[in-house]
């Protein structure tokens, strides 16, 4: 994918620090990233363009707006990733005039007015950086919850690694020193009120009683009141105590000084995974130390940036970093707190994550309205036993629904096709249409497989993958018919049908125990990707049969496609583990058949459907 990112800063913030994370992930893995922002202090391997997104007189929102239209034409960008509510005021214009995928990620709370809470500038995919934002952005902004996805920060432990294997090297620990508290974060903004507080009504209390040294690092610019206090407090003792180091390049190395750390958002998982304890003091919470017991808790404020703002009482943040300077963390519990740090912060997870957000976008920006999925079982010989179920078509019928859709230019594609879609790598043919088939049936190539290849269409097969019974064993009320042979599923695949999972023994994935499912969806996953030697991208809901668990392990076993029945929303792109079909039936007819491609039938069917 080709992706621009818009930031607005006049300094380095934690939405450049997730930027270049971010970007740097996507390079790796193989996209193409451009950033636009007023500065850009991180190095990245992403291309910089500076552009005052920050300046926002309408004049310059204008000019802005041109400019990102050009560079949307230019490098033929695929989604814009906005990280601001100024980068994506012009982001909304630049992506609406162009038709293009627009994600936005906010980072803190946003100001509340009449013109946010009545119009949104961030678009229909959103990424909420704490799950306390996200109810902020629903019960303040009105912004409906579907468009709301959360996905924490992102941030490359390997880089902090290394980080701290060189402070290390070129500076060994040595016990015995003195004790540093550290602040790291902005001194403008909410965060610079911490500074405030601290200095003003904790420090001084603090320091008459522990000789502790305090330093702030991170802030490009410096109101002039902060070191005017930081001079006031200095002045009582023999010694500065007190010290504003400004932005430094090695955060690492400064951390690694610390006895204790103090901030919120990112800078909580970086400094853990470090192993140094932290107090989380966020723009809109104080939280307290953090310790596992409370860890994934306090993450949902983003470690106090994020929640319902509170007051602060000095007292008790005096009296808990003493606790925390008496009492030190373990060894044991730093590590697990390094840990879970990693689970849910780790950039490759992230960045997979935002990439779906993209994909998302991407399709409700470029896909048809409706992408009809048809749903097929059996395609008996004309002279066939017709079961008493009704699953099955005739060949001729089969054959005279495939002549009706090519008659009206219809293009087969599958699943696969579809992925390369949303990667921006393969455009959608004009009329596409997914033809599914259920259960792996041997009469899908004896019968089926050749007139798909006549009438030149592709098709997407589930098979039961187990490997004993190789029969419709699951249907006891039907006579026993034969599954696909690892032979044909092969010869299937080679000629481009995908090949997907139906699971091992065809069971109702919501009536069984989670770990059965989960055995089931990756089971059949796995055994058919080691004979095809291929990916199987998707699944088939025996039964049409899910709920919320079953669609997460489908998603936890790696699966990017799920279809049901005749449920999930009316457009394919708006769920992807839940996508609707239309069942063919023996007594479809052709009238009938017609309806059934067109792009608002599942919208008729729900009218029609009574209540």
């Amino acid at each position: 994918m080709n992706i621009l990112h818009v930031l607005s800063q006049f300094e380095v913030t934690g939405a450049e620090s997730y930027a270049v994370t971010l970007m740097d992930e996507q390079v790796r893995s193989g996209h193409s990233a451009t950033v636009v922002s007023d500065t850009l202090t991180l190095p990245t391997s992403a291309a910089y363009i500076p552009v005052p997104i920050g300046r926002r007189s309408y004049k310059q929102r204008l000019r802005n707006i041109i400019t990102l239209i050009r560079l949307i034409r230019d490098q033929s960008i695929d989604v814009v990733h906005a990280h601001s509510r100024a980068a994506s005021w012009v982001s909304w214009f630049a992506t609406g005039l162009t038709g293009t995928a627009f994600v936005s990620t906010i980072h803190g709370r946003q100001h509340v007015h009449t013109s946010s809470k009545s119009f949104s500038i961030y678009g229909r995919r959103i990424i909420a950086v704490s799950s306390a934002l996200k109810e902020h952005l629903i019960k303040d902004l009105g912004i409906p919850a579907r468009s709301i996805e959360v996905i924490p920060n992102c941030i490359s432990f390997d880089q902090w690694d290394r980080a701290k294997h060189r402070a290390l090297k070129e500076q060994p620990a040595t016990p015995g020193k003195e004790e540093v508290i550290l602040f790291v974060g902005r001194l403008t903004g909410p965060k610079g009120d911490v500074v405030r507080l601290l200095l003003k009504s904790v420090l001084p209390d603090l320091m008459q009683c522990r000789p502790v040294q305090f330093r702030a690092i991170g802030g490009m610019i410096t109101p002039d009141d902060i070191p005017s206090l930081a001079s006031t407090l200095n002045a009582t003792f023999s010694k500065p105590r007190v010290e504003l180091l400004g932005f430094q390049e090695n955060v690492a190395a400064e951390i690694l000084k610390a006895t204790i750390v103090v901030g919120s958002g990112r800078v909580v998982p970086e400094s853990l995974s470090l192993g140094k304890p932290v107090l989380a003091f966020g723009e809109s919470n104080y939280i307290g130390p953090v310790t596992a017991s409370i860890y994934n808790l306090v993450a949902e404020t983003n470690f106090g940036d994020t929640g319902v703002p509170t007051p602060v009482d000095p007292e008790r943040v005096t009296a808990e970093l003493i606790r925390m300077l008496d009492h030190p963390l373990t060894t044991a519990e730093l590590a697990c707190l390094s840990e879970l740090s990693r689970q849910r912060f780790d950039a490759r997870v992230i960045s997979h994550a935002v990439l779906s957000t993209y994909e998302r976008a991407f399709a409700e920006t470029h896909s048809p309205n409706s992408i009809p999925v048809l749903m097929y079982h059996r395609v008996l010989p004309d002279s066939a036993e017709r079961p008493s179920h009704g699953i099955w078509v005739t060949g001729s019928m089969f054959a005279r629904q495939l002549a009706s859709l090519h008659r009206r230019g219809f293009e087969a594609i599958t699943f696969l096709d579809y992925a390369l879609f949303l990667q921006g790598k393969k455009p959608l043919p004009r009329r596409p249409i997914i033809l599914t088939f259920d259960d792996g049936y041997g009469d899908n190539y004896d019968v089926a497989f050749p007139l798909l290849q006549k009438w030149g269409f592709k098709a997407v097969v589930y098979v039961v993958t187990d490997r004993e019974r190789r029969t419709n064993f699951w249907d006891k009320e039907e006579p026993p018919a034969s599954l696909l042979t690892p032979s044909q599923l092969m010869e299937l695949h080679r000629s481009g049908m995908e090949i997907g999972s139906h699971t091992v023994t065809h069971a109702r994935l919501t009536e069984v125990s989670a770990d059965f499912a989960r055995n089931e969806l990756i089971n059949s996953k796995k055994n058919l990707e080691e004979m095809l030697g291929a990916e199987v991208p998707s699944f088939a809901y025996p039964y049409g049969s899910l709920d919320a668990r079953v669609k997460e392990m489908v998603e936890e076993a790696g699966y990017k496609f799920a279809v049901a029945a005749d449920t999930g929303p009316t457009a394919l792109c708006d769920d992807l583990l839940e996508i609707r079909r239309t069942q063919v039936f023996p007594w479809t007819g052709t009238a009938g058949f017609w309806k059934k491609t067109l792009p608002l039938y599942h919208r008729y069917k729900r009218l029609k459907t009574p209540a």
